[in-house]
């Protein structure tokens, strides 16, 4: 009886040890799977609103495996799609397009938040794309205070692209480097052991060959339920406003992204 009992408590230990802490979407936290742990997450981005007609549709299929040594790696496939109403031989029509691309990335924990005054890790990221290659870096801090889990992402991004043009019977190409600095925040409260209700921000300041810097702030709502290996993040961003320009930047920023993610370790 009494070893029967033993399995099931250490079952149900090992389960909740499996259980990912992940409350956010947008912005990262420091923990990592541990040796041999294994997740599949789901990511899909509606974002919408341009000066005229957007709406584009982004999803990852993202499979993670934790490597021991706080190390763990994963890796990306995605695709993107979407529709607006843009300019062509001086009229406005519906555009349609598709993306594709392949990303991995490298997660080394630092210190823990719940143990340590301060949670934090490295995280290093890179994706190829037909016309496109990029490398991203973060340092993630988070906190864990009771009820409440905080957490701040520095970003940094350089992605150097490609544009082809047809010049008469020839090809044209142009080099377009991109320059982005991001700054994430989330604050969430576990309402109950499964839900947590918060707020995410984020801030992106983007430089696009010689266009003007952007300062694009986005704020709203996050919610999260986990259950043993599963869990679902939900966040809905508003752009707030363009901090460099005043309003709303409409040209290149979309007036609302909604991102959901969904996983499973096993």
């Amino acid at each position: 009886m009494y070893k029967i009992l033993l399995v099931l408590i250490l079952s149900i230990i090992l389960v909740e040890l499996k259980a990912q802490d992940r409350v956010f979407t947008y912005t990262y936290q420091s923990g990592v799977l541990n040796k041999g742990q294994k997740e599949i997450e789901v990511w899909s981005t509606l974002a919408s609103g341009k000066t005229d007609y957007y709406r584009g549709l982004d999803h990852s299929l993202e499979f993670e495996i934790g490597l021991g040594h706080k190390l763990q790696t994963a890796f990306y496939l995605n695709y993107g799609t979407s529709s607006e109403v843009a300019l062509e031989n001086g009229a406005k029509s519906l555009v349609n397009s598709s993306s594709y691309s392949f990303s991995n990335e490298w997660k080394l924990k630092l210190s823990d938040p719940m143990a340590n005054r301060l949670g934090s890790a490295l995280y290093l990221e890179y994706a190829i794309a037909p016309t496109s290659t990029a490398i991203e870096g973060k340092l993630i801090l988070d906190k864990q205070m009771g009820e409440f889990t905080s957490a701040f992402n520095l970003v940094g991004e350089y992605e150097v692209e490609r544009e082809f043009h047809a010049i008469g019977l020839g090809i044209e190409s142009e080099r377009l480097d991109q320059f982005a600095i991001e700054l994430n925040y989330g604050l969430a409260y576990k309402v109950t052991k499964d839900w947590n209700i918060g707020f995410e921000v984020f801030n992106k300041n983007q430089m696009i060959g010689s266009a003007a810097a952007k300062s694009i702030l986005l704020s709203g709502p996050s919610f999260s339920y986990r259950s043993n290996a599963f869990w679902i993040n939900l966040t809905c961003m508003p752009q707030i406003a363009n901090l460099k320009g005043g309003g709303l930047e409409l040209h290149e920023n979309e007036k609302l992204q909604t991102r959901l993610i969904f996983s499973y370790e096993f």
